[in-house]
């Protein structure tokens, strides 16, 4: 089957795309989604001529299947940190107590995919901030909570659609139930920070006790949610960057890579370097 060629820049690049589009011959009219869909062009010779012209713009260059509609599908899950939101969140509430720079280092090389095991790097972070105060959870949620480019669209034409959005993420309660409140996801999973008389213990479990949601544990709360309202993963749409993201990646229907560290990358099905979040709907005929 012949594949469809989605281009895609950031917000307010629609020239770039535009000039780009005259370098290699096409043409094709510029979406608000800063994107443009040919047909019938030959893949070899794209990639070969002109893949790394584009990237160096700054253009995300994706084959989709021609006549793909958004109601194919009817469920979207999505990671958090460093997806939906632009921001590591277990980095930034590091950073207000002088231990930023120490969890970062550890979350760079769990994303990697250089830390194998998710709830040994998680555990290893939280324990860094035993005794810092809880008001470091306000704070952040106050003041650095921000969706990436896009996210509002997004989220607008799934719920016009009627399809559910999990919100599935390794990070913390406190903060993916605001994130679920503001922008009007269906169902959150994340794990637990254990907090006593208004301090961080340097505890952390998964939802009542269980363990820590990690990559395994994302795609079994996805599909359990899946199979409960007689969702095929066919119907999937998944979004995330880290390499606790790749089991539901791969599961999906349709996945994207966000942004994604390169060891992930193979996994989706789509990647998006610098398309917006509503980049997505792009990718629907």
């Amino acid at each position: 089957m012949s594949h469809d060629l989605v281009l895609q820049t950031k917000i307010g690049r629609e020239e770039t795309l535009e000039k780009f589009l005259h370098t290699i011959g096409k043409k094709g009219t510029i979406k608000d989604l800063c994107a443009v869909r040919l047909r019938r062009v030959n893949r070899e010779e794209f990639e070969a001529r002109w893949a790394q012209k584009a990237r160096a713009l700054q253009i995300d260059a994706n084959w989709i299947e021609p006549g793909l509609k958004l109601k194919n599908f009817k469920l979207f899950a999505t990671d958090m940190d460093s997806t939906f939101l632009n921001l590591e969140t277990l980095d930034e509430m590091a950073s207000f107590v002088g231990k930023g720079e120490e969890v970062a280092h550890i979350t760079e090389l769990a994303m990697q995919g250089k830390i194998k095991n998710y709830a040994e790097s998680l555990t290893a972070r939280v324990k860094l901030m035993a005794g810092a105060d809880a008001s470091i959870v306000d704070r952040l949620i106050d003041r650095h909570i921000k969706p990436n480019p896009g996210a509002e669209k997004l989220v607008a034409a799934f719920k016009a659609a009627g399809i559910p959005m999990l919100l599935v993420s390794g990070g913390f309660s406190c903060v993916t139930e605001v994130v679920k409140e503001r922008y009007g996801f269906t169902h959150v999973i994340s794990n637990e920070l254990e907090i006593v008389d208004g301090k961080l213990t340097g505890r952390v479990t998964g939802p009542f006790g269980t363990p820590i949601i990690d990559g395994r544990g994302k795609i079994s709360y996805v599909s359990a949610y899946a199979l409960q309202h007689g969702i095929e993963l066919s119907e999937l749409i998944t979004m995330g960057d880290g390499s606790n993201d790749i089991p539901m990646l791969e599961a999906a229907g349709l996945s994207i890579a966000w942004h994604a560290k390169p060891k992930v990358r193979p996994h989706a099905k789509q990647a998006f370097d610098f398309a917006p979040l509503s980049g997505v709907l792009a990718l629907f005929d």
